[in-house]
């Protein structure tokens, strides 16, 4: 029977996972992404016209801005159900009337910071070169971030949503769940298989998934490298120093993350393209 699904809703900051967690959940039969006969918040018809115009008139940089301007129109529009998954979460009774289930993603901060400042998606300042410069100077957020327009740091995309998701939960009138970007990287498909049976989801041949940002490692790869935590080869003293000033430590250790000692660190300076090259060597070498 159709209404026999169950809608998920996926709610996490940019690099924690989110896009292979909702392709596995997606395939399952029994999972619906979107509440049952409705279509997702972008890409609406009536934006047909518009969006036509601006592929043919725009390129690179500039076809950019005005394709997440349009997003961020459209998003605006929309349910809070249908909120873009990298948004910061408000609770409304939506997610009751739609029979939402909720997860929420939510990963160490300092191995999300490295992993923003190698891919620094929807950023519009200046790119840098540093992880230290990266951490501490301010960032402009995108309208459906649902944040203030300008942050002290990237670091508080983190606070700030990582709070949201506990403010929700303590509200919500709906079953959620979180997962930790380390969990779900070590056994993909028993934390999807988890996350299915705490909703009362009946599966069957969950798979994993590697994510095309990291094409180049195999899953078993991406499990070692976060099991191991060699991400902390590319940070430094002053590095660590201003994580730990920008992070709510706080709301971290609820979700088991604490702080680390600068000094357990080195002084150097590194750049991420010296670092990853080194891993990718590494890595194809056969040396895991």
């Amino acid at each position: 029977m159709a209404d026999d699904y169950k809608f998920v809703k996926v709610f996490g900051e940019r690099n924690t996972g989110t896009r292979a967690l909702i392709r596995m959940l997606a395939a399952q039969k029994d999972v619906r992404m979107q509440p049952l006969g409705e279509r997702g918040a972008l890409n609406l018809p009536q934006n047909a016209d518009l969006r036509a115009v601006i592929e043919g008139t725009y390129k690179g940089k500039w076809r950019k801005i005005y394709r997440d301007a349009l997003r961020d129109n459209e998003q605006a529009l929309a349910c809070p159900t249908k909120a873009w998954k990298h948004s910061l979460p408000i609770w409304d009774e939506a997610f009751v009337k739609k029979r939402a289930h909720v997860v929420f993603c939510v990963r160490n901060p300092y191995s999300w910071a490295l992993s923003l400042a190698r891919r620094p998606y929807h950023q519009k300042g200046p790119k840098t070169v540093r992880t230290q410069d990266f951490v501490t100077q301010p960032w402009l957020t995108v309208s459906r971030d649902n944040m203030d327009a300008v942050l002290r740091s990237p670091m508080e995309l983190w606070n700030g949503k990582v709070a949201a998701y506990g403010a929700f939960m303590r509200r919500a009138e709906v079953p959620t769940r979180v997962i930790r970007f380390e969990r779900f990287v070590a056994d993909p498909e028993a934390e999807v298989r988890q996350v299915l049976s705490d909703f009362g989801i009946g599966f069957k041949n969950v798979r994993s998934v590697v994510s095309t940002k990291n094409s180049s490692m195999t899953l078993e790869d991406i499990s070692a490298y976060y099991r191991r935590e060699d991400w902390k080869g590319a940070l430094t003293k002053d590095t660590v120093e201003a994580i730990n000033g920008a992070i709510d430590w706080e709301l971290a250790a609820q979700y088991g993350y604490y702080r680390l000692d600068p000094a357990t660190f080195p002084s150097r300076e590194i750049t991420w393209r010296s670092w990853f090259r080194s891993r990718s060597l590494t890595l194809h070498s056969g040396s895991r």
